[in-house]
């Protein structure tokens, strides 16, 4: 089986390596394999595939930006699961073309921020008019049906 391509692109939010398999990612950041990533996507119609937004919550989560949601846990599923829906119009039309990738901040495992680190270990670099660097990433929120907690 080949390795899963790597992708570095700027986010919305920071600088990040994105991929299909998330063990693979997870090798690269040398950390645990089976440590859960983000999964990024394009529109809110991809979001429905995954999982069904507690009413509650829909307003919030359709007009938040540079957030992630841990969503509950469902029959299908062995753990929650971590979806962002992409509002950055730049990185939107890369991930339009891709299918769902999962994404990580493009550094190594607890460690700030290095160019030569994501060049080294990405095999394609996706480039802009905003170019690569880091910058804040995103909030993250685990839900239920009825509550929403804040988790960074």
């Amino acid at each position: 089986m080949p390795k899963p391509l790597v992708f570095l692109a700027q986010s919305d939010t920071t600088a990040g390596l994105l991929s299909e398999d998330f063990t693979h990612l997870n090798q690269i950041k040398a950390r645990k394999s089976y440590q859960e990533i983000l999964k990024t996507l394009a529109s809110f119609k991809v979001l429905k595939q995954y999982v069904r937004v507690p009413q509650k919550h829909k307003n919030y989560i359709r007009r938040a930006s540079k957030s992630t949601f841990i969503y509950p846990k469902r029959a299908s599923l062995q753990s929650p699961l971590a979806l962002r829906v992409v509002k950055d119009f730049w990185h939107q039309e890369f991930l339009k073309l891709m299918p769902p990738l999962y994404s990580t901040s493009a550094n190594p495992h607890k460690q700030s921020f290095s160019l030569d680190f994501a060049l080294q270990k990405a095999d394609i670099v996706v480039l802009d008019k905003r170019g690569i660097f880091a910058n804040k990433p995103s909030k993250i929120f685990k839900i239920s049906n009825y509550k929403m907690r804040r988790v960074r």
